[in-house]
C-alpha cells in the first residue's frame, strides 16, 4: 500500500471510531436533546459533513438513528410487558 493510500485509510479508521463513539453517546444519553453541533464535535466534523459520514456510516442520520433506536426499545417494551398494551 503506497504511503497516501495508507493516510487515508488511517484517517478513515479514525474517523469510523469517532463515529462510533458519538453512536454511543446517542445511545447512553436518550433522555437528553440531540444537541447535533456537541455531536460534530465529537467527530471533530463540521455539522452538514457529520450528518453526511454519520449516515453513509450507520445508514441513517442522527436524528433517524435516535429514532429508529427508540422504535426498536419502545416494541420490545411492549413485547416484554403485553398487559401495558
Amino acid at each position: 500500500m503506497c504511503l497516501g493510500l495508507k493516510t487515508v485509510a488511517q484517517e478513515h479508521f479514525r474517523e469510523l471510531a469517532l463515529l462510533r463513539r458519538v453512536r454511543d453517546r446517542i445511545d447512553r444519553e436518550r433522555a437528553l436533546p440531540l444537541d447535533i453541533d456537541s455531536l460534530a464535535a465529537v467527530a471533530d466534523l463540521p455539522i452538514a459533513l457529520f450528518v453526511r459520514r454519520f449516515r453513509d456510516a450507520y445508514g441513517l442520520s442522527p436524528h433517524d438513528y435516535r429514532r429508529a433506536t427508540e422504535a426498536v426499545r419502545n416494541r420490545e417494551a411492549l413485547a416484554a410487558n403485553p398487559a401495558v398494551a
